[in-house]
This record gives structure tokens, C-alpha cells and sequence, in this order.
């Protein structure tokens, strides 16, 4: 998934190096005194009703546990410090059970010499830490490994995500009141507003834009959810805007079968895509703002391109054909990107095999290479092929892993219904029904 941000040294040696960075999990690797450590934090993908675990194990990279860890540990979120403290952690391992509660922080454990002593199976900790999702930063010092002083006070820093789920409501043209959902896989969102006469909606979230920070964020990802049969905003295609930069087209994606009621809609932007949006933003006297403008407008003018998953979830497929409108006697292009579902990083040199059926007939079948992680396909259909057909994406990287997309031949005869048909075409999803890789789509 998401890469790890900006770290610090731990202590002096060897600059640290990433692994991580993404929903509940981050890891770092530092050396101290010689030995090289591996050090990671891991939260829920989302937090329960009442209590989360909180884990952070320093281990010797070659495998041996760190014996009699002290470490100085401070949590940040959404900007504001909400823990600050020492702790022992016996084994190299700390874990905190978070209760939510609002009242004071209280630690069940007892202190020694301002250290608390934290149990190998879990220490309880009372108060207002995790009551929302977000972007979570820990900033971890380690103080004395086997009961000898580390000289070095730099800091590490690890970053969890945690699902934020977010509840709005908008009014429609008449007046009536539409609801709507957010899911923030990377920090919270608010200042969600739907303008009805212009047909778009408007969200952010903090972000920070320096050159350190962005440097190791792989990729952002939000979804904005409403009902299908709110039909003043149900387009065929949408534009997205980021600080009022406008975004690839591939960048918004439209799901329609994650949730039989809701359309989703998401927004999907590369490292990258990141540092061109920011090289285009209006930055007025050179600063740069601390925050992500989303803005998400329905149009006629495009077509959004369509994902599917496999069924394992290892896989993610994105597919467009050109023209828009398959008619027979026309060559048409299929044109996908094989990625890696976790990352949305294409996958160089991927092998498939391409058919195209109809009706249980196979009426083509080729296999290729997509050696930059994409391809296209060109077939030419006849006029008895009008009607629905699938495209299939099997064997991908020499799994049994395949994704299906449908779409409309339109037949001659069938002309003055083009419009209506090409807006029915699907996307049929094998997908193993993880929230956050639904429908992720990258360019």
C-alpha cells in the first residue's frame, strides 16, 4: 500500500530505511550502536466500538528480540499531541489496548523513575486517543536498548492511516436533502459541500506540501459515496480538481457495484501526479497551503474509465475501449493497465490472456505481455455480435487470477439508440470485497 513518510535517523549510523506507510502499519530500519533494528508500529485498519490495540516492536533486523527497550513515545493527530510519554517495553515489544474514553489519559501500569512499566501482553490505556480515523503520527525515540544508553535523541517517525468515515448531507435542485459519505484512506476530511446549480461537490483535508513530506507518499485515495437514484448527479463521467488544478482524467473512477444502492466515486492520485498538481497550484507569495481542495463536477463530455479486482485482491485492472461506441464492422481498442492492488503501482511485464466472449462463444482470443503495465487489444465485430458482450483479463502473471468488464456492441440498425445503450454499459467486479481497494483506479 502507501510508502512510509519522512524519517529521521534513530541513532547515529546508516540512514533508515522505509517500508510501510499505510493503512495501520509503518516500519523503519536504524541502526544503533552497531546493530541494525527494525522498528514498526501497527494500528487497526479501523477502530472498533470500544477498544484498539496499539503495537510497536523494535527487533534486531537478523531476527533476535530487543531485549529491555526504553523509548519516548508522542502521537500526534490531526495536528494536535494526544499522548506523550516513557515506556519499558521487556521484550522489544509495547502494546497499548486503547480504551476511548473521554476523560483524562489514566495508564494501568505502574511508573518507575518516570517510566512506565508496560506489560509483555498488553498495557490498558484509558482516554481520548483513538475516537476518530486519520492520519496518526508517531514519533518514536528510543532512550536505552539492554539497559544501555543510546546517546542519539533523534526521533523516527512513523505514519498509520486509519479508515475515516465521514457522514454529510447536501440539497438537491428542488430543495430536498441528499445524503452523502466520505472514506478518507489517508487523513480526515471536512468542509464537505454539494452546490446543486453547478453540479459539484467540494471537500479537503490536511495535507502537508513540502518536498520531505511528499517525497514518500505513494498514493492518495478518498471516496465520495451517494445514492444511485440521485439521478441531478448520476453523469456518465466526472472532472476532479485538487487546489483547483485539474487531475487526469483516469484519476476519477466511477464504481457502481461495490454497493447496490450507492454510486461511489474515487479519487485515486500517484506520487507523481502529486508533484505536478503542486508545481500548477497558485501559490500566492510562494507559500504553500496546508490543505487538500477536492473538487469533483459532473459532466457529459467524458466517459470515466472503469476497475475491476480480481478475486483475491492482488490484482487491479483498469480498462476504456475507443471509440466509446462499439459498432459492428469497426476495429475497436481495448485499452487496460494491470497494477498492484495494493500499491495502484503498475506491474512491468505482466503476462495475460485476452477474450472477448458472448452469449458462452469465445469469439476471440489472444495472449500478450504488457510490458510497461499496459496494453490495448484491437478486435472488429460483426453485425450478428450486437448485444452484450465481456471482455475477460485471465491468467494475470501466471495466476488462475482473471477480471471481467461488459459493454454493449451496438447494431447498426440500433444507431439512434447509441447514447442510451454505451450509458449502460458495466463493469462486472471480481473483487474480494476489501473497502479500501474497491474500485482504486490509477492512470
Amino acid at each position: 500500500m502507501m510508502r512510509l513518510l519522512l524519517l529521521a535517523v534513530v541513532a547515529a549510523g546508516a540512514l533508515p530505511a522505509a517500508y510501510g506507510h499505510g493503512l495501520g502499519l509503518d516500519g523503519m530500519t536504524a541502526t544503533i550502536d552497531g546493530t541494525s533494528y527494525d522498528i514498526t508500529a501497527e494500528l487497526p485498519l479501523q477502530f472498533g466500538d470500544d477498544s484498539s490495540r496499539l503495537t510497536i516492536t523494535i527487533q534486531e533486523s537478523a531476527g533476535e528480540a530487543a531485549s529491555d527497550v526504553v523509548l519516548q513515545l508522542g502521537m500526534v493527530h490531526s495536528g494536535r499531541q494526544i499522548l506523550q510519554d516513557t515506556f519499558h517495553a521487556p521484550a522489544g515489544v509495547l502494546s497499548l489496548d486503547v480504551y476511548n474514553r473521554p476523560a483524562a489519559i489514566e495508564i494501568d501500569a505502574p511508573r518507575q523513575d518516570g517510566i512506565i512499566l508496560a506489560e509483555p501482553a498488553g498495557t490498558a490505556v484509558y482516554g481520548p486517543l483513538f475516537g476518530a480515523g486519520g492520519l496518526y503520527t508517531l514519533y518514536i525515540t528510543v532512550e536505552s536498548v539492554g539497559g544501555v544508553p543510546v546517546l542519539d535523541d533523534r526521533q523516527a517517525v512513523l505514519d498509520l492511516l486509519v479508515l475515516d468515515e465521514a457522514f454529510h448531507t447536501g440539497t438537491d435542485e428542488s430543495g430536498a436533502e441528499v445524503s452523502f459519505a466520505t472514506k478518507s484512506y489517508f487523513d480526515r476530511v471536512s468542509n464537505f459541500h454539494y452546490d446543486a446549480p453547478s453540479g459539484t461537490i467540494t471537500f479537503e483535508m490536511p495535507f502537508d506540501w513540502s518536498a520531505g513530506r511528499m517525497s514518500h507518499i505513494p498514493v492518495i485515495h478518498q471516496e465520495v459515496h451517494f445514492p444511485k437514484d440521485f439521478e441531478e448527479f448520476v453523469t456518465r463521467g466526472y472532472l476532479g480538481r485538487i487546489n483547483d488544478v485539474a487531475l487526469f482524467r483516469s484519476s476519477v473512477t466511477i464504481d457502481d457495484f461495490t454497493n447496490l444502492d450507492e454510486r461511489t466515486i474515487h479519487f485515486v492520485i500517484l506520487q507523481d501526479h502529486l508533484n505536478l498538481i503542486k508545481s500548477q497550484m497558485d501559490r500566492p507569495g510562494g507559500s504553500l497551503p496546508d490543505t487538500m481542495v477536492f473538487t469533483l463536477e459532473k459532466t457529459q463530455s467524458i466517459r470515466s474509465q472503469m476497475s475491476a479486482f480480481t478475486r483475491n485482491g492482488d490484482f487491479q485492472v483498469d480498462m476504456t475501449w475507443e471509440p466509446e461506441t462499439i459498432l459492428p464492422d469497426q476495429k475497436t481498442k481495448f485499452i487496460f493497465t494491470i497494477r498492484d492492488a495494493n500499491t495502484a503501482e503498475t506491474l512491468r511485464n505482466s503476462e495475460y490472456d485476452f477474450v472477448i466472449m458472448q452469449d458462452g462463444s469465445q469469439l476471440y482470443r489472444n495472449s500478450g505481455v504488457a510490458r510497461v503495465g499496459g496494453d490495448f487489444q484491437e478486435f472488429a465485430f460483426a453485425e450478428e455480435h450486437g448485444g452484450t458482450a465481456t471482455v475477460h483479463i485471465q491468467n494475470i502473471r501466471g495466476t488462475d487470477q482473471s477480471v471481467e468488464f461488459a459493454f454493449v456492441v451496438v447494431p447498426e440498425f440500433g444507431a439512434l439508440l447509441v447514447l442510451a445503450l454505451s450509458v449502460a454499459a458495466l463493469v462486472l467486479l471480481t473483487r474480494r470485497g476489501l473497502p479500501y481497494k474497491n474500485g482504486i483506479i490509477a492512470p
